[in-house]
């Protein structure tokens, strides 16, 4: 497509540079610059101003130095363009003389005064203009319209403005993200990166002397929970290879029923000099989901099944085998076998049987009944051969209750009114339950896990969530753990150790001692507890302001600017066919003229400002700021830029000052005209029922009013509060 010629501009002498001045009242001005003479024209209407000896202004493109556009760097070769994607461009069939960047395409122009607009990524050519004269420069600006124009000027002395008819330049778009949640994030947005592997060998598994019990502390929002999913993904293992078994059928359950296995066999171990590695089986639990002591016991249970299930169990089959070998041994065996066997008995012994007596009444009554004889005794034989194969081929688990293969069984106390009658044994009933289950049937699990070379390191998150009564069973079920007939099992739990500490002083108030175990450093029993407790307290390195402008990247994008320049990578790059070079246009024009209004350089600095002057540097408190902001920025409609940065410190107020929102509302003009005034601003707080003790958080508050447009903060917050 050929640009449009706009106008010509006589200079009188060979053009040797090109440039512009902006002018935001009038317009730009073009700088013309030959070897003798400057000369500024209007760059809307080409007037000429004046002719000067020189002037400040951004210079436009000469010679063929290579361009770098979008991560591509372009280099002349004679008529050519090489691409460091090591694509060749058949530029042009001159020399190219003159190279720049038109908004995100590359412009070239060659002595033959042929200009040509191209797309690095695709190799395509987008626009051609001609001036018929060798070009020495180029320049772009933006036009009045809002589109990009082209001015080209040589040795004849004209410079030539053309219209390509490209997409408008970026303008400001609507707010795009929705707000963020409070998951663990996926990536490290604080540079803990060494923490992470610090923790990841203390709890390396061949080391039988390291901390058994590991705390990460940290506040509210301080990023404990992302922590530890990084820890947990340096710690993971591949399950072991185990062949899949056949499936476990009615013969091999019954002779579990008569003689049951003393466990799981350990895994073939062929001789070797090299200590076998011992592998890290990692569980996480949050214990805040659960409310009883039972549900606490049931959850750490379950986590644990299933995480040994997926290492040493990964098929059904298997699984089925184990749980029922593990299940049969507290069960009232003769009972169930005798059940199985009425449950294996074919229907069509039933009907033998009836037609057994029906033949014989027929024979006492002298009835011509001899093919019932045959018919009785055919259905005897098939009646065995049908059970026969049950009991041959059958599959265990369709004959008894579904609750002996799929893990540990718990007590009819524990397990409901649905547990099936058959497992309702009386003895088991009297010393089962859940702290029973871990106590055996999750022991002889670890057991298994050792015997297969796996460490199991349980990851418990949010314990300060918990209820004081719930945080004590954690750690009763924690002391379980640690006993000596259980194999070794590491911890690392995630909390707020004030809070835990008050838990723990709440869950054990009524002992008498309290005070007298207290160690003398602590303020109370519950810190004794951790103290004794804990070997490895690992404290959280609080957020600064250095990470803002990461997690700002990370939530909303990078700032967008007037010469993007990303990186691809050779996948990224396009193939377009040239009945194609419409689509390209139309995406250019969505690259180029959308931005949206978070991505804008002055927004975002707004952004990093306030977020810097918190007092607690939180990563769950920045995410509710930029919740706030972004939901008032819909309730307004808003496009403004400066109207966005006043938002933000109306969201700031709306985060760090609930609890004062109901005093201040109806009051913010008046603050806002008293913050420079100390007298009136006194006046004003205790007018608007500021005592004392809130004297910090005014004070805080009038800070922040200082340090922006408080007026405009103050009409805001009195519209939307």
């Amino acid at each position: 497509m050929r640009m449009r010629l706009e106008r010509v501009v006589e200079f009188g002498e060979p053009i040797t540079q090109l440039g512009v001045t902006p002018d935001p009242l009038e317009g730009p001005w073009i700088v013309i610059i030959g070897a003798s003479t400057t000369v500024i024209v209007h760059a809307y209407t080409g007037e000429g101003v004046g002719v000067r000896g020189g002037m400040a202004h951004r210079p436009g493109f000469t010679g063929t130095s290579p361009v770098t556009l979008r991560g591509i760097t372009a280099e002349a070769v004679g008529g050519d363009v090489a691409l460091s994607t090591g694509n060749l461009l058949r530029a042009h069939e001159t020399d190219i003389t003159a190279m720049g960047v038109c908004g995100a395409l590359l412009m070239t122009a060659s002595e033959a005064g042929n200009i040509k607009l191209w797309d690095v990524r695709s190799g395509l050519q987008v626009r051609v203009a001609a001036q018929q004269s060798p070009i020495t420069a180029l320049l772009t600006y933006r036009g009045p319209d809002g589109r990009p124009r082209i001015a080209s000027g040589g040795d004849e002395g004209r410079m030539y403005v053309w219209d390509p008819s490209l997409p408008h330049v970026p303008q400001i778009g609507p707010v795009s993200t929705r707000g963020f949640n409070d998951r663990v994030a996926q990536e490290d947005l604080l540079d803990r990166g060494t923490l992470v592997e610090a923790l990841r060998d203390v709890l390396r598994p061949d080391d039988d002397d390291g901390p058994t019990v590991i705390t990460v502390e940290g506040a509210w929002g301080s990023g404990k929970s992302t922590l530890l999913e990084l820890v947990k993904n340096r710690l993971h293992t591949q399950p072991t290879t185990v062949g899949r078994r056949l499936r476990f059928t009615v013969s091999q359950a019954d002779w579990m029923l008569y003689r049951p296995p003393a466990g799981m066999p350990p895994p073939k171990q062929r001789p070797t000099k090299i200590k076998p590695m011992i592998k890290p089986l990692v569980v996480s639990f949050n214990p805040w989901r659960h409310q009883s002591s039972e549900q606490v016991w049931a959850g750490l249970a379950k986590a644990v099944t299933e995480a040994a299930e997926s290492a040493i169990l990964p098929h059904q089959n298997n699984r089925e085998r184990y749980w029922f070998a593990r299940n049969a041994r507290r069960v009232d065996r003769r009972h169930l076998q005798r059940q199985l066997w009425k449950r294996i008995f074919s229907p069509l012994l039933s009907f033998a049987g009836l037609g057994f007596g029906l033949s014989l009444l027929g024979g006492l009554t002298k009835l011509n009944v001899g093919w019932a004889w045959w018919a009785t005794a055919g259905l005897a034989v098939a009646g065995v051969l049908h059970t026969g194969l049950r009991y041959l081929f059958g599959k265990a688990s369709a004959f008894l209750p579904g609750e002996l293969f799929a893990g540990p069984v718990a007590s009819n106390a524990f397990s409901g009114t649905t547990t099936d009658p058959l497992i309702r044994d009386p003895y088991y009933n009297a010393r089962s339950g859940y702290l029973y289950l871990v106590q055996h049937d999750i022991r002889e699990l670890l057991k298994d896990l050792e015997a297969h070379r796996y460490r199991v390191i349980l990851l418990i998150d949010d314990l300060d969530r918990c209820t004081p009564r719930t945080t004590a069973q954690v750690f009763e079920a924690i002391n379980v753990f640690l006993s000596d007939d259980f194999p070794a099992t590491r911890f690392v739990l995630g909390l707020d150790t004030t809070v835990v500490a008050a838990h723990v002083d709440n869950a054990y108030k009524e002992l008498a001692d309290a005070k007298i175990v207290t160690h003398p450093d602590d303020p109370s029993p519950g810190w004794t507890f951790l103290r004794k407790l804990v070997q490895l307290p690992v404290r959280l390195p609080r957020t600064t302001e250095d990470n803002v402008d990461r997690i700002l990247l990370a939530q909303l994008g990078p700032v967008h600017r007037d010469d993007p320049d990303p990186a691809p990578t050779q996948s990224d790059l396009p193939r377009l066919e040239p009945g194609e070079l419409d689509g390209l246009l139309n995406k250019l024009d969505v690259e180029n003229v959308v931005v949206v209004i978070e991505q804008h350089p002055e927004v975002r600095e707004h952004l990093r400002r306030r977020l810097r002057a918190q007092p607690e540097q939180s990563v769950r408190e920045e995410k509710r700021l930029l919740n706030v902001w972004q939901f008032y920025l819909r309730v307004l409609i808003s496009m403004d830029v400066e109207q966005a940065g006043h938002l933000v410190a109306v969201a700031e107020i709306a985060v760090r000052w609930p609890a004062y929102l109901h005093r201040l509302r109806g009051g913010w003009l008046d603050l806002a005209d008293a913050v420079d005034d100390d007298v009136r601003w006194g006046a004003t707080i205790a007018k608007l029922g500021f005592a004392h003790s809130d004297r910090k958080a005014a004070a805080n508050l009038r800070e922040l009013l200082r340090d922006c447009d408080a007026q405009a903060v103050a009409g805001l917050a009195n519209r939307l509060f």
